[in-house]
């Protein structure tokens, strides 16, 4: 593939990311009002998928990705995060992602 089609490529995921955050930041303003539950599934799930997509394209693996991911939460979980700590969303997650 060349520097330019790839180059085009990372702008469109970019591209999309934003639009799909710009989307859930509405449909949440009016969450309590609307409760599509649906709508915020898919467009959290769209925003993570290409932002695994977009990291490929900048030559990260899936894996690589991953990995950081579980680092992360893993200093979350160390360094007392206060969503670890209220909540513990980190070790949830964390939990979940080894299971997969």
């Amino acid at each position: 593939m060349n520097i330019s089609t790839n180059l085009k490529a990372i702008d469109m995921i970019k591209g999309e990311i934003l639009s799909e955050i710009a989307n859930l930041y509405r449909t949440l303003a009016d969450y309590d009002e609307i409760g599509e539950y649906e709508c915020v599934t898919n467009e959290i799930a769209t925003v993570i998928a290409m932002d695994y997509i977009l990291a490929r394209r900048l030559g990260l693996s899936f894996g690589n990705i991953d990995n950081k991911i579980s680092e992360l939460l893993t200093i979350g979980e160390e360094n007392g995060h206060e969503l670890e700590v209220e909540f513990s969303d980190m070790s949830e997650l964390k939990k979940y992602l080894k299971s997969r």
